[in-house]
């Protein structure tokens, strides 16, 4: 019997044995990939990698840090101190579209995948990459956020994305606002994404196929331009079926992560600059499909404006002023050279077939 879509699957559904089974039967790489914008993260990733270590080499092959920011501090100790880890440092290895693109949360991604893909020779429809947000706190965190949705992906052959999915101790407050803005959409697709449990986790296990097919932000627009992607049918992974058939979620119980400040200061980026990346792309994708209308374009880069705390060296209230549009960047699979790499050997038919 199929799995409904956005169908849940409880933490623990899945044997580990089986699991392996599937995937040793099929010959199917499994890639862990942590995107990290910061060294400050280290120290949790620490924490984070001792509880995968069991599954480094057997249900994991590789486990990936796509690193989008400048110096790596304390990151740079981490692939010593963990065998199979590889940090790759985006910005030396983007791909030829991504030269002129703000190296983002979505940019990173991306360029990490096109990796895999050009120069790591990944080419199975069905390998599966994992991207996991390295700011989870390690007592919340368990090798099940690796074993069910991988062990789903390998076990249920119609799907193609399972997304991690929590209740959060102290609220998921972007999450929260996002809902009801989904709720008042009118079309079936993107008003059945209020059946995810945790609209904006950043975990989500895929397949090869599902990945090459998505678009991506550059930023933090990535996750809600993946549900969009799949209720609006952009991603055609399986031509006659809804993308949204091929979507589950696994419940891993309570998660929590360091928390960023509700509001943004001139040295670090705070959830209004996030929100403003969010609401951003789902105008922009609503006003593109003419579901939402607007009296003029939202433009390509909106500034949000901010106001920052007064301090005893400035009297009078500032501002801060960020832009907030992400910018967008096509499929890997249109890419030239991720097709040639893509296409079976012996078939002339194309990878989305």
């Amino acid at each position: 019997m199929p799995l409904p879509r956005l169908g849940l699957i409880p933490a623990g559904g899945l044997d580990l044995a089986e699991v392996l089974a599937f995937k040793n039967s099929e010959a199917i790489s499994v890639h862990l990939v942590f995107p990290v914008g910061s060294p400050r993260e280290a120290n949790n990733l620490r924490g984070l990698l001792a509880i995968l270590r069991p599954l480094q080499g057997s249900l994991v092959d590789r486990v990936w840090i796509a690193f989008g920011g400048q110096r790596l501090g304390g990151l740079s100790k981490l692939a010593r101190e963990y065998p199979g880890l590889t940090i790759f440092t985006a910005r030396d290895h983007l791909p030829p579209d991504q030269e002129d693109i703000p190296l983002g949360k979505g940019a990173a991604m991306r360029a990490l995948l096109y990796h895999l893909v050009v120069h790591e020779g990944l080419s199975h429809p069905r390998a599966v990459v994992e991207f996991l947000d390295a700011d989870i706190r390690p007592p919340y965190f368990s090798t099940r956020w690796i074993v069910d949705p991988v062990g789903a992906l390998l076990r249920f052959h119609r799907l193609e994305a399972v997304k991690v999915v929590y209740h959060r101790p102290r609220g998921g407050r972007l999450s929260t606002m996002l809902r009801p803005l989904l709720a008042l959409c009118p079309h079936p697709g993107v008003q059945s994404l209020q059946r995810l449990i945790y609209l904006l986790s950043g975990e989500m296990a895929g397949t090869l196929r599902f990945w090459t097919s998505l678009p991506f932000k550059s930023g933090y627009g990535v996750e809600i331009l993946t549900l969009l992607s799949f209720a609006l049918d952009h991603l055609g992974l399986h031509p006659g079926s809804p993308d949204l058939d091929h979507l589950v979620q696994v419940h891993v119980g309570q998660m929590d992560h360091h928390h960023a400040p509700l509001t943004s200061t001139a040295k670090r980026r705070g959830l209004d600059q996030m929100a403003g990346h969010v609401f951003h792309t789902l105008m922009e994708v609503l006003l593109r499909e003419r579901i939402l209308f607007w009296g003029d374009s939202l433009g390509e880069s909106p500034t949000l404006n901010i106001p920052l705390p007064v301090t005893p060296e400035r009297g009078n209230p500032d501002w801060l002023e960020v832009p907030i549009g992400d910018q967008s960047l096509p499929p890997l699979k249109s890419l030239l050279e991720v097709q040639q790499r893509l296409t079976p050997k012996k078939s002339v038919q194309s990878f989305s077939a």
